[in-house]
C-alpha cells in the first residue's frame, strides 16, 4: 500500500497525525498537522530556488524545515513546515516518472497563497490559485486518507 521512505520515526509520526488531520477533514485547519509535524518530524531543507520563488525568503538560501514524507507509488509527497515560521507551510508533490514537483506555500488556516510547478532542471512556473486549488484539494485528501489508514491499523 504505501513505502514509508524515512526510518520508523515517520511511522510515529503518522500516528502522530492522525487527529491532527482528522481536525483538518472537519475545519480546513492544518494547525494539529502542523504542530504534530513540529514535533516529530525529521529535520530537511526546500531548495534554495524554490524558497524564493514561493517567497519564504527573500535570497536564494535553503529554508530549513520540519517534514513528513510519503512515497506512494511513483509519486513522492512533502509536507514542510518552516523551521523559522510554522506559518509557512509548503505541500509539494513530486512524480518521480516525469521528474515534475507542484508546490503549495499554504498558511496553517489552510489558506492557499501561491503554488509552483516545475520540472527538474527547469525554473519555475507559478500557477494561478484557481488552477492550483483543485490539485492542492486533491494533496490535502491524500493526507486525510493516510490518516484514515493509520487509523484503521491501531
Amino acid at each position: 500500500m504505501f513505502n514509508f521512505t524515512r526510518n520508523r520515526s515517520w511511522l510515529v509520526v503518522a500516528v502522530a497525525m492522525s487527529a491532527a488531520v482528522s481536525a483538518l477533514g472537519a475545519s480546513g485547519s492544518l494547525a494539529g498537522l502542523v504542530e504534530a509535524v513540529l514535533r516529530n518530524g525529521p529535520s530537511s531543507r526546500l531548495p534554495a530556488h524554490l524558497s524564493v520563488v514561493l517567497g519564504i525568503s527573500p535570497i536564494e538560501q535553503e529554508t530549513a524545515v520540519k517534514q513528513a514524507v510519503v512515497h506512494d507509488g511513483q509519486t513522492v509527497r512533502t509536507f514542510n513546515v518552516c523551521a523559522a515560521n510554522a506559518a509557512d507551510i509548503v505541500i509539494m508533490s513530486y512524480n518521480e516518472q516525469s521528474r515534475s514537483t507542484k508546490a503549495y506555500l499554504v498558511s496553517p488556516g489552510g489558506k492557499l497563497r501561491k503554488a509552483v510547478s516545475y520540472q527538474a532542471g527547469a525554473p519555475a512556473n507559478e500557477r494561478s490559485l484557481a488552477d492550483a486549488r483543485h490539485d492542492l484539494a486533491v494533496e490535502i485528501k491524500f493526507w486525510t486518507d493516510v490518516e484514515h489508514k493509520q487509523g484503521q491499523r491501531k
